[in-house]
């Protein structure tokens, strides 16, 4: 009877975690219901009901009787910011005629909603937030994978993407796949490496990662790849130690290694020549993305195609983000008392969100918003060398992700940032209060479990 209640409490978590991935990982589901399916293309109305879908699955029965502390000053840098945003929205705007009103106050209504329900959410989501993040994130690529492989103008070559609305070229948002991806990576590698995960589960982790890798490469979404060179790094750095890399040399050496080697390199032979063309295909993408940014790169440095007059050139990304760069750039050395308030709010789009915070919204909004990213990489430093927890292990690589979109693309105002962040606000950099049972490994000088009274006084978990 014991096993079947907590049965029962892991379904309710998994519930909640189900709607946490929604609000910050839900574009590819949604796109795969609202266009694949066609129950509404083109609709914002569908994304904005789904949103609220996953704000009511994250409600607790607990809600308002028990409520946990976040990183209070976080927090208050979070809070702060989106406050500045609105001030800066309604007496300080930017755009001449600008009509977004409803629609940005809509956008930071379900970010306060979303880090208000955060902290109802009991810490022990932790138990079943990576199992959860695996499933959710593993349907969201197989939904993206029928989509291509039923979509009549998708063709190999094309960026990996669902299509929105009636266009027929194509037109869609690799990186909201991209994230997913990314995410399934993270959570199907913490659960690899994980001594407790059985050995079915496992070979499923190992499944959905191949997918998720094979999602992002297709995708060619040159942040996310970047981010996850980074956080590849970073897990090395962390988790690999001299001596075992010698242990591991040492073993390589061995009969049974040296016949396992030969059985693997025999089975991917048998692979590539069973699947030639997925092989093909997968190789053609990576050989492309390869050619595209070395061409960047030639670019930077004035190069020209040898035997040729042929200059290479940045792509538009790129491009766009060197104008903005320049024009940030002109503003400091030419207008530099505008950068005291800014220019306004959304003044100019710049696709580089940390200038954009600059110059929309001065000195102020710029410091708000590197605070909160530059606390978020301290943290999560910090939580990949400890490995606390599994949920607190996973935001920390997948906050990589988000750093690395947040001086790339993308605007400071945008959900996609905010969703993530409230994340690391509710549990990064406070994991020393939760339960004992919720760390990976013994902790001493924890306060036992207490109920709590409405109030922000704790975060022992209920």
């Amino acid at each position: 009877m014991k096993t079947f209640f907590r049965f029962l409490e892991d379904i309710n978590y998994m519930r909640m975690v189900v709607g946490i991935c929604i609000l910050v990982d839900g574009y590819p589901i949604i796109f795969f219901f609202r266009e694949t399916l066609g129950l509404a293309p083109g609709s914002t109305v569908f994304t904005a009901v789904a949103f609220a879908g996953g704000l009511l699955l994250m409600i607790p029965f607990t809600i308002l009787r028990r409520l946990y502390r976040p990183n209070m000053t976080m927090f208050w840098i979070g809070v702060s910011f989106i406050g500045l945003c609105l001030f800066y929205m309604y007496f300080y705007n930017g755009v001449p005629g600008f009509i977004d009103y409803n629609r940005d106050l809509i956008y930071y209504v379900y970010i306060l909603i979303f880090l208000f329900l955060l902290i109802n959410v009991p810490n022990e989501i932790i138990r079943v937030f990576i199992p959860a993040v695996i499933l959710f994130t593993l349907v969201s690529n197989l939904g993206l994978i029928y989509s291509l492989i039923t979509n009549p103008t998708w063709v190999i070559g094309q960026r990996a993407v669902i299509t929105v609305g009636d266009t027929d070229d194509g037109a869609g948002n690799p990186h909201v796949f991209a994230r997913n991806a990314v995410m399934g990576l993270v959570a199907c590698t913490i659960w690899l490496v994980r001594p407790q995960t059985g050995t079915l589960f496992k070979l499923f982790c190992f499944f959905s990662a191949l997918i998720s890798l094979a999602i992002l490469i297709l995708t060619q979404t040159r942040s996310a790849i970047l981010a996850m060179l980074i956080a590849a790094s970073l897990f090395v750095y962390y988790n690999v130690r001299p001596a075992q890399i010698k242990s591991a040399a040492k073993s390589l050496f061995s009969p049974i290694t040296i016949l396992i080697i030969l059985v693997s390199i025999v089975a991917i032979n048998l692979l590539i020549e069973r699947y030639y063309d997925v092989y093909g295909i997968i190789y053609g993408y990576v050989l492309s993305f390869a050619e595209r940014n070395l061409e960047n790169i030639y670019a930077f440095l004035g190069f020209k195609v040898s035997g040729t007059n042929y200059k290479a050139v940045l792509d538009d990304s790129v491009a766009n983000r060197t104008l903005s760069g320049a024009f940030f750039l002109n503003a400091v050395a030419y207008q530099p008392y505008m950068m005291i308030f800014g220019f306004g709010y959304k003044y100019a789009y710049l696709d580089v969100p940390l200038l954009e915070a600059a110059t929309s919204m001065g000195l102020l909004g710029f410091f708000l918003f590197g605070a909160i990213l530059v606390m978020s990489l301290h943290y999560s430093l910090r939580a990949m060398r400890r490995n606390p927890n599994p949920l607190n292990t996973f935001l920390a690589y997948f906050y990589i992700y988000i750093l690395v979109s947040a001086i790339s693309g993308g605007r400071p105002y945008d959900i996609t940032f905010w969703f993530p962040l409230s994340l690391m606000i509710r549990f990064m950099g406070i994991d020393y209060l939760f339960a004992a049972h919720l760390h990976n490994q013994p902790v001493l000088g924890l306060n036992p479990d207490v109920s709590l009274t409405p109030r922000l006084v704790s975060n022992q978990s209920a």
